[in-house]
């Protein structure tokens, strides 16, 4: 299949344009901005207890707002554009759904990559000024990171659109799967206790493999773990994690790009057979 790139970034440089300026994109770009600054100016100032409890803060920010925003991005590229018939004037065109398909996942995944240094960008020159530039390397993977998770859920969520037939279907599953991914190390845990699991043990670091492979079924933890990794840290809210050799940064970011990609394969399959 030859793909045009002319075509594909014509109609990625549309839907930057066109979802750069949407207004739920711009409040939750806004309120993930403000809260990164404010934990950023909490640790600087040692009121969160140092720069690894920082990190750990800024995590559980970035874990809830880039996959929202990569949800409300995705959820109505396929499915809602159907419903208002915008797709189909697109595909009168000479245009393969393959480079639609492309040009929206790289258009909307700027988006993402805008939203994500804006949040991070701000919070970053803080940290820097207050623990200096020895960590400066840690912080640009963390932002790579996370950038790594908005485009997974907007993988997936643009997947969903492929698969529904309308546009609340697929922010429906969206949001099913977000919910998953944060409570998906709430399940495991409680499967761990419940099948005779000692919290003593599990709190003091003396976690079993089967708990650690299952990192892999949830975005969100192999996200968290990542970034773990990435400012080697071992400690977070009082507790010591360690981790096995399998569970790494290489491992971790090439079963990440599974995750986008696997998603990109299927939407496509599904776009392809769809009738519009």
């Amino acid at each position: 299949m030859k793909i045009n790139p002319n075509t594909v970034y014509s109609i990625a440089k549309k839907e930057f344009t066109d979802n750069v300026r949407n207004r739920w994109i711009i409040v939750l770009t806004i309120i993930f901005v403000i809260l990164t600054i404010a934990a950023s100016v909490l640790g600087g100032k040692g009121t969160l207890g140092g720069l690894d409890e920082t990190v750990t803060t800024l995590l559980s920010i970035s874990s809830v707002f880039i996959p929202l925003i990569a949800i409300m991005l995705g959820y109505a590229t396929i499915s809602g554009e159907a419903e208002t018939g915008s797709l189909s004037v697109v595909l009168s065109y000479p245009v393969r759904r393959m480079e639609v398909l492309l040009g929206k996942f790289f258009g909307l995944g700027m988006v993402i990559v805008a939203s994500t240094v804006m949040g991070f960008g701000a919070g970053g020159m803080i940290v820097v000024t207050t623990t200096g530039t020895s960590q400066i390397g840690s912080y640009l993977a963390f932002i790579g990171l996370t950038i790594l998770l908005g485009i997974l859920y907007l993988s997936l969520s643009i997947c969903f659109s492929a698969i529904c037939k309308k546009r609340v279907s697929s922010l429906g599953m969206g949001i099913t799967m977000f919910f998953w991914s944060m409570i998906y190390g709430t399940i495991i845990i409680g499967i761990y206790l419940s099948t005779g699991g000692n919290w003593a043990d599990l709190m003091s670091g003396v976690i079993p493999g089967w708990m650690w492979r299952s990192i892999f079924l949830s975005p969100s933890d192999m996200y968290q773990q990542s970034v773990m990794l990435a400012f080697n840290i071992k400690k977070a809210f009082g507790f010591e994690i360690t981790s096995p050799g399998y569970i790494n940064l290489g491992n971790l970011i090439l079963v990440q790009l599974l995750w986008t990609i696997t998603p990109l394969i299927i939407a496509y399959y599904f776009f392809e057979k769809r009738d519009i």
